[in-house]
Parts: structure tokens; sequence; C-alpha cells
């Protein structure tokens, strides 16, 4: 593997704790769960793999699983997300603009990677997502690494999948992706949020959003994409 990254790493924040575990060895994809701690509610966030681990770390903190969100439907961000769907008989949750994606994610798992992975039957598709139970959190939609590519903000803290990495952009030259859009959603998102918000992305460390501002200063430009494992994310 490319880098040391311990493969599940805790956070707190916003009244909630944080496992990220990463559940591919190629792409070193993070899937997150997220549980709020006074409820116990529980939000699973782009089941890339090891089906197994994640069920397992459900099963061990014993809390209730609510919803389960996709990012994006790229193959190594939905790997897991039948069986976990099956498991709990529970819709995945995508913006309507990936639904096309989410449905020849095998197809592209296979062409792209040799990976098979089964097909997501159970899922919803919205355009808006606002859900004000605990953990309250909303979608905001930003397109660029795929047309439904989206973001989950919580309080305090959001998930960005492959739209913004830590001193990375996804990439935009897979089915759907537009350097434009990307370019423009990054805009809007470091605009609406405050400095101090953590971000968690769809591969390697959080950062903050005040050195994701700093660093898009600088950048914005021409970013340098996330492309393949093999690129250093910090």
């Amino acid at each position: 593997m490319l880098t040391d990254r311990p493969l599940l790493s805790e956070y707190e924040y916003g009244g909630c704790r944080i496992a990220c575990l990463v559940t591919g060895e190629e792409w070193q994809q993070n899937t997150y769960i997220v549980t709020d701690t006074s409820s116990l509610n529980t939000i699973v966030i782009d089941p890339g793999g090891s089906v197994e681990r994640i069920i397992q770390r459900i099963t061990d903190i014993n809390v209730v699983l609510t919803h389960i969100l996709l990012t994006h439907p790229h193959h190594d961000h939905v790997g897991a997300a039948a069986k976990l769907s099956e498991q709990y008989n529970m819709a995945c949750e995508l913006h309507k603009q990936d639904v096309r994606l989410l449905v020849h994610a095998p197809m592209y798992a296979w062409t792209f990677a040799k990976r098979k992975i089964p097909a997501v039957s159970h899922y919803r598709a919205f355009e808006e997502l606002v859900i004000k139970e605990k953990p309250a959190f909303r979608a905001l939609h930003t397109p660029g690494h795929t047309k439904g590519s989206v973001c989950y903000i919580f309080d305090g803290f959001l998930f960005t999948g492959d739209t913004l990495l830590c001193k990375h952009v996804g990439r935009t030259d897979l089915p759907g992706g537009n350097s434009t859009d990307l370019s423009t959603s990054v805009d809007m998102m470091l605009g609406v949020l405050p400095d101090d918000a953590v971000i968690f992305p769809g591969h390697g460390r959080p950062w903050s959003v005040g050195e994701a501002r700093e660093w898009w200063r600088q950048f914005r430009g021409k970013p340098p994409a996330h492309m393949s494992f093999t690129d250093p994310i910090d």
C-alpha cells in the first residue's frame, strides 16, 4: 500500500462519533460510520468495500442504522453498497443525476478494475435532502466529479466524497465529469462553510475548510486531481 494509514481512525465532532474505515487496498477509499452519541442513530457513507468489516463495526458499537448515503456511485465507493442494503433492508440514497452511474457501476468496476461488485437494486434518488433528526445533515449538490456528486454537511463537519480531497480534487475525465462544474462546486462549498469545519474526503486524511480555502486560492486555476492510488494524498 502507498501509505501506512490505519485501517480504522476515529474522531468526535458536533456530538457525533465518526469512524473512518479504509476499505480497499488499491484505491484506499474511505467508508464513514457516523453515530449520534445521544440517539445512537448511525449513518454509513460510501460503503466501498469490506462489507463484513462495516457490519461488524455497526454490530460492535450496538447502534441503529438509519441511512446509507452515497456521495457518488463510482465502483470504489459502492462495492459494499448492495450487500449492506440487503443486510439492513435499507435503500442507498444518492442524487438523482447519478442513478445511471449507480446502475452501471458493476460494468465500470469490471471494465476499469476487473472487479466484480453486485448491483444495487434498492436505492432512493433525491434532488434535495435535509434530515432534521439526529444526526442532522443536508446534502449539497456539487457536480463536477460526477453529475450527481454531493457533499453531506453535518454540524461542524462534512463529507466531500471525491469532490474535494486533501490538496486534490476528484478527476473529471470519467463519465459525467466536468472540470468547470467542479471548480464552481468547490467555490460554492468553501463559500458557505466556516473555517473550522472539518472535511472528511473520499480518500486520504481529513483537513479543515480554512486549510482548503487557503489551498484553493493558490491552486484553483489548475488543481491537482486524484487520478489513482499512486497519487500522494496527504
